[in-house]
């Protein structure tokens, strides 16, 4: 199940659907598959959908190491920065297509994780862009979409 949707397949732009808590072993099983989804493809970033489910999850690792990888359960964006900045941005479902797209330079998530703990963070720069990013997907949105 670790084969990475490709645009123009329709199911990335389906929005996302809540995640019942606590999460049951079928999403257990996804997470740690996408999780090596996102590592066996080198990405920084995978949302649930890019690997075919509906499910509001996506994990990010943004270390250098490789070895940190975070879980986002039912991610929402509560605040963000006013400041934007405009980047290029590759994606794993569109492969070999690039995209200038400009984002909020922070911005502050909440969202439960693997434990069924209610979280929040304010992320910048890389991180935020790659949350934001991931909750495109999310919302059915690819970087593409913004050319």
């Amino acid at each position: 199940m670790d084969d990475i949707v490709k645009y123009p397949d329709e199911f990335l732009h389906k929005p996302a659907e809540e995640v019942w808590l606590p999460l049951d072993e079928d999403h257990k099983v996804l997470i740690k598959n996408m999780v090596k989804a996102m590592y066996k493809n080198n990405g920084i970033g995978l949302a649930a959908n890019q690997i075919g489910s509906s499910s509001k999850i996506f994990v990010m690792d943004v270390s250098n190491e490789k070895n940190n990888p975070q879980v986002f359960i039912n991610p929402k964006i509560k605040k963000e920065a006013k400041e934007k900045l405009t980047d290029e941005e590759g994606c794993l479902s569109c492969p070999g297509k690039l995209a200038d797209v400009r984002r909020p330079m922070y911005v502050g998530l909440e969202w439960t994780c693997q434990h069924g703990k209610l979280q929040y963070k304010t992320f910048y720069h890389l991180p935020a862009r790659v949350v934001q990013h991931e909750m495109d997907h999310l919302n059915g949105k690819l970087c593409i979409d913004y050319g």
